[in-house]
Parts: C-alpha cells; sequence; structure tokens
C-alpha cells in the first residue's frame, strides 16, 4: 500500500480519488450533497488566498482503498487543519483511515498547526454514526452541530405566493454572478458579520477578514468552478445593506442546489427580513430551473428563526452534520 498526493493537476488520478468520494457520500446519504468533480477539481489545482486544498489517497496497486481531503486554511485559523477522510466499503475495519489519520496528524504537526477539524454525516434522530464513532474513538470531541435541511423544486407560485409577506422601509435589490461595485464594501462588511454572528458552538474560530477584494476572488473561483450563484439583499433608509441571502449550484450537477448564507443584521431582526428577501430570490433561482432539484441548507438547532423560516418554504430534516476538533 502507498500514499499519494492529489493536487487536481493529474486528471487521471484525480478521477479515481473523487469518485471513491462520490460513490461512498451517494450510497450512504438519502441527498448527497457536495462539491462536483469540476468544482473541486477547481479547488485542488488553483492557488487561492485564503486556503490550500489537498488531497491524499492510500491506494494498493489499481485498488483506491480511500482518501482524505485537507483544507489548510491561510487567512484565519491558520492553527487548525480541516480533514474529511472517505473508506470505500469493502475496506472497512482494515485500518485504513487510521493509516490516512496518522499521515495527517504527521502533516499537520510538520506545518505547525495545533487542531484538526473535521465534519461528520450523522442521523438526524441521535446525532450518531460509523464517522461519529471512529473519530471520537481516536481523540476527537464534539464541538458543534447543524440541522441539513432539503427543499424539493419546483414549488407552485401558489405556494410561494402565500409566504410573500412584503415589507416596508426596505429596498431589495438583486444581482447574479458579480456584486455591484456600490454594494461591495457592504456586502463585505455583511460576510464579516455573519461570520462572527453564526452560531459556532465550541469550535473557536475567528471572524472572516472579510474584503471587497476578497469577495471578488470568491467570484472569481465560483465562475472557474462552473458555478452560479442568485443573491438579494435588503437595503434599509439610510442605504445600509440589512439583510442577504444567496442561492446557487453548479452547472455539473443542477439538480444539486444549495442555500448558502442568509443573514440579518441583528438591529434589524424581527421585521421578517429572512423570509423577505428568501422569496424573490427563490422566484430569480426558480425561473433558471430546467428539471427538478434539491435545495440543502445547514443550521445550528439553536438558530431557531432560520430553521422556522426553513420550514415554512417546505424545507425537510435530512441529516445532522456534526463537527468535532482533536488537539494535536
Amino acid at each position: 500500500m502507498e500514499i499519494l498526493r492529489v493536487d487536481g493537476r493529474d486528471n487521471a488520478i484525480f478521477e479515481r480519488y473523487f469518485r471513491l468520494r462520490e460513490e461512498v457520500r451517494q450510497a450512504e446519504q438519502e441527498f448527497p450533497a457536495g462539491f462536483s468533480r469540476e468544482d473541486a477539481q477547481v479547488m485542488f489545482a488553483t492557488e487561492h488566498s485564503d486556503v490550500r486544498v489537498e488531497g491524499l489517497g492510500l491506494v494498493d496497486g489499481d485498488s483506491w482503498l480511500g482518501m482524505a481531503w485537507l483544507d489548510w486554511w491561510l487567512e484565519e485559523n491558520t492553527d487548525v487543519l480541516d480533514v474529511e477522510i472517505v473508506v470505500a466499503p469493502q475496506y472497512r475495519r482494515q485500518g485504513v483511515a487510521s493509516k490516512l489519520l496518522d499521515v495527517i496528524v504527521d502533516k499537520a504537526r510538520a506545518d505547525g498547526r495545533t487542531r484538526l477539524s473535521t465534519n461528520v454525516i450523522a442521523g438526524a434522530a441521535d446525532g450518531t454514526s460509523s464517522g461519529t464513532a471512529f473519530a471520537e474513538a481516536r481523540g476527537f470531541v464534539r464541538t458543534h452541530e447543524e440541522l441539513h435541511q432539503v427543499l424539493r423544486l419546483p414549488l407552485s407560485d401558489e405556494a410561494i405566493g402565500k409566504l410573500d409577506r412584503p415589507v416596508t422601509g426596505y429596498e431589495l435589490v438583486q444581482w447574479r454572478e458579480h456584486t455591484p461595485d456600490e454594494w461591495l464594501a457592504e456586502f463585505a462588511d455583511a460576510h464579516r458579520a455573519m461570520s462572527n454572528d453564526v452560531p459556532q458552538g465550541e469550535r473557536g474560530l475567528e471572524e472572516m477578514r472579510w474584503t471587497p477584494e476578497r469577495i471578488r476572488e470568491a467570484e472569481a473561483r465560483r465562475i472557474a468552478q462552473g458555478r452560479f450563484c442568485h443573491t438579494t439583499v435588503a437595503v434599509d433608509g439610510d442605504g445600509r445593506l440589512a439583510a442577504y441571502t444567496q442561492l446557487g449550484g453548479s452547472t455539473a450537477n443542477r439538480e444539486r442546489l444549495y442555500q448558502y448564507d442568509t443573514f440579518v443584521r441583528p438591529e434589524h431582526r424581527g421585521h421578517r427580513l429572512g423570509m423577505a428577501v428568501k422569496i424573490p430570490n427563490l422566484r430569480s433561482l426558480q425561473a433558471d430551473l430546467t428539471e427538478p432539484a434539491i435545495v440543502h441548507t445547514w443550521n445550528a438547532p439553536e438558530n431557531g428563526p432560520m430553521i422556522r423560516v426553513n420550514e415554512h418554504l417546505g424545507f425537510t430534516p435530512s441529516d445532522r452534520r456534526v463537527a468535532l476538533q482533536r488537539t494535536l
């Protein structure tokens, strides 16, 4: 057996690496979610200012036993290495995940990282799975959980109309792939506030330092990945961006869509702005739908208001995403 380093530049190796991940995820989850191959390969093969992405494969001849996805954060949380480990079903309980983890620990320590972080899919009812059992047996502790909800599209105009209640005192503004120049600074500040406001449990993560330049880099990366995005914001009477929401997906997997951030500044809460931006954004997305699709979203259980908004829209629970950390 040997460990292969995967950087996305060798198409044949990346195909085998990513196929293993996708096959396992599809086999074990009712609603597969995540990057398409095209999305992922851009992340691996391109340099980014905020993250370096690396893959590892454990192979035996022509057989791929397992793989790992590593996110090395470069702007914030530079003491953390994010890790995902996947093992082919026929090679489980043979030490594959442990071999990959040992290599990852050595690499993290050599880079000066002091924490490993991972997210594992678990049952919606009890929050446990073989993944959580493996992680906890090897020194990881739970730091956070998020409820995964899904929504089947398209929704009828009647169903959307029943939820559409205009709010006074705010103007709604929409855009697609590029944030208008006049909103760039406000949008970057809203992203920063969002990263600081979202429940994070005991993960101990730093506030993300969003700037207009970082917004532009994220947009360019999304376009390079073949992804699309619909954005709706609410602007108050003073011209401040009070709330925003984003929906999107990949042209390679149009049946998988994602509710990205939805954020309402604390001083503007209580005015139904969450629903006020979500409804027109959903209409914008549905106008481009050519086939049925499923929208995925994740929220911390303590974020009750946003979960209830999603429930009103028709989202139903699928599973939980459990965050765990290990101190090195």
